[in-house]
């Protein structure tokens, strides 16, 4: 097989516009059946409009299909799989939940469904490390689906995790397959499918897939996993010009296994493009900056692309402003007013990017606020101003950029592996290389490490020096997923059993020893000691934690160190 061409390019370098240009010349070809293919749906939007804008001639407009892999493979399974149609959205037709909030449903056991429980020995080990077991095994299960077919996922037993650094041996990796299974089966139970389920439900038809296209071009190719590429390899048939691949390494942000060569894909000739036409000169220095300190080795030694040094842009502009407030609700409100001001003046475009809130997140917020979230129906003439997450800003540029929730604990994850940490610098990274004049970071609080490892490319104010506060922009933050289930009568963490309390954020980094303890002695019923008042079990977290600040009666019962662990959790509970 031969794919022409890989053209690795650093941020703001026109590899899109490249990939644009090079699909309107092949579709010039009378019989040519162009695909133009990314990742995300939001993307695949904006490649659309660009394709739009650039072709004259309705007829080559006409040859060319633009399109994300979510939609790609939607529609591959409508044919392959036509009684399940409803299946593959991620908003599910049965309820109308998220598939984010399915997903915490199965994996803390809500609705009397315990197909997670085989997952417990791990979620404990993480949260003695003061690792996510949710978010990390969520990852997990797309890295594996992103490696393997369905049918040889017992290779996962054995394979090098590459890119990942949590270690996980083999008998649980065997549990972990277990609890893929389990999360399978849940999706299809509620008539929901998330991003990897889907490219997993096209692997079982692999053998199926028949060329459809004569050229396929994938941009932000770096986000696709080698089960995706080899989806891709079936719908061309191999010859010149077959597969296009533009991307940049140092904008990896999905946990994903990519290897071009189990793909299929074996001969590639290899472009570079590194000079940024985008940024201001200031602004690239700063998110390159924060992208060096972070790096990975194991992105250095990548197969297909390569961490590519930028060469700045021609032009200059503003010095990038990290700017405090008081509290996240401020930062927005500030930052509102801010963009507010600058579309009066120059500013044909302002995005304000929330770090630390999911795509869901944001979105249900820019509705209660009156503004656009971006996604694929974004059109930057009349959304002028756009709410969206860190992830959704890759491809687009804005006049103005802002991204909100800047500080410690967020910037990088505090929940996630240290060793892992470089994957949300990238993240970073790409919303700060979406800012084509202005850049602000802001914070509440302490300011992310990796902003005060850059004060030396960055001015630092207060947000107060800029703007004048609007309490009318007062309007909360964003909503995250429900730490409780929210079908129980139980409105505050107190109220919940051991179990539960130590799959919210509230518990974790709790030792081993008090995590098994919480999950034997605060069982949801209680239990006092014939004839006495002494508990020897607990209903919940409150009735426990009062008992140990009022009494050392029951230090024995946990050990002393435990039961002084436990007494640190009164200021979670109050």
């Amino acid at each position: 097989m031969k794919a022409d061409y890989q053209l690795s390019g650093v941020s703001g370098s026109g590899k899109t516009c490249v990939a644009v240009r090079r699909a309107l010349r092949l579709a010039e070809a009378p019989d040519s059946r162009v695909l133009l293919l990314t990742l995300n749906r939001s993307l695949a939007g904006l490649l659309g409009q660009l394709v739009d804008a650039a072709c004259t001639n309705d007829t080559v407009r006409g040859r060319i299909e633009v399109t994300s892999f979510f939609e790609l493979a939607q529609r591959l399974l409508n044919q392959f799989e036509p009684h399940n149609d409803r299946h593959y959205v991620d908003v599910t037709w049965k309820s109308g939940e998220h598939v984010d909030l399915v997903f915490r449903e199965y994996y803390r056991q809500w609705l009397n469904n315990d197909s997670a429980k085989v997952l417990l020995p791990l979620q404990k080990s993480m949260t003695a490390r003061g690792v996510s077991g949710e978010a990390y095994l969520r990852e997990e299960f797309d890295w594996i689906r992103s490696a393997v077919t369905p049918d040889s996922r017992s290779s996962y037993l054995s394979l090098e995790r590459k890119g990942r650094k949590f270690p996980i041996a083999a008998d649980r990796r065997s549990d972990i397959l277990r609890g893929l299974d389990g999360w399978e089966q849940k999706m299809r139970d509620v008539g929901v499918v998330d991003y990897l389920g889907l490219t997993s439900a096209l692997a079982r038809h692999l053998k199926d897939i028949q060329p459809l296209y004569t050229n396929i071009l994938v941009d932000e190719a770096q986000d696709f996993g080698t089960t995706e590429i080899r989806v891709i390899r079936r719908l061309v048939e191999p010859g010149s010009n077959d597969i296009f691949l533009c991307g940049d390494i140092a904008q990896t942000i999905l946990p994903k296994h990519r290897s071009l060569p189990e793909a299929g894909v074996s001969s590639v000739t290899r472009e570079r493009i590194q000079k940024n036409y985008r940024n201001s000169r200031e602004i690239l220095k700063a998110a390159y900056e924060v992208l060096s300190n972070n790096l990975n080795d194991e992105m250095f030694d990548s197969d297909d692309l390569e961490i590519l040094d930028p060469q700045f842009a021609n032009f200059s502009g503003s010095v990038p402003m990290a700017l405090a407030a008081g509290t996240l609700e401020e930062e927005i409100a500030y930052a509102r007013a801010y963009a507010a001001t600058a579309l009066q003046n120059d500013a044909k475009t302002v995005c304000v990017a929330f770090a630390g809130f999911s795509g869901r997140d944001v979105k249900g917020f820019a509705e209660k606020c009156g503004v656009t979230a971006l996604d694929g129906a974004y059109d930057p003439s009349s959304d002028r101003l756009v709410f969206c997450d860190l992830e959704q800003t890759k491809g687009y540029e804005f006049d103005t950029l802002i991204i909100l929730n800047c500080r410690n604990g967020v910037l990088p994850p505090h929940d996630a592996p240290e060793e892992e940490a470089y994957r949300a610098s990238c993240k970073l990274y790409v919303a700060m290389t979406r800012a084509k004049r202005e850049l602000i970071l802001s914070f509440n609080g302490e300011a992310s490490p990796w902003v005060a490892e850059v004060t030396d490319t960055i001015g630092t104010a207060l947000w107060s020096e800029f703007e004048i506060l609007d309490p009318a922009l007062l309007q909360g933050i964003p909503e995250l997923l429900p730490e409780i289930e929210p079908d129980r009568e139980i409105d505050d963490v107190g109220k919940l059993t051991g179990l539960q309390f130590l799959y919210t954020a509230h518990g974790l980094s709790s030792s081993l020893e008090a995590q098994d303890k919480l999950i034997e002695l605060v069982d949801g019923r209680g239990l006092r000691a014939a004839g006495s008042l002494r508990r020897r079990k607990w209903q919940n977290m409150r009735s426990l934690i009062t008992d140990l600040v009022e009494s050392r009666r029951h230090d024995l019962q946990f050990g002393p160190n435990v039961a002084a662990e436990l007494r640190r959790l009164t200021r979670i509970l109050s």
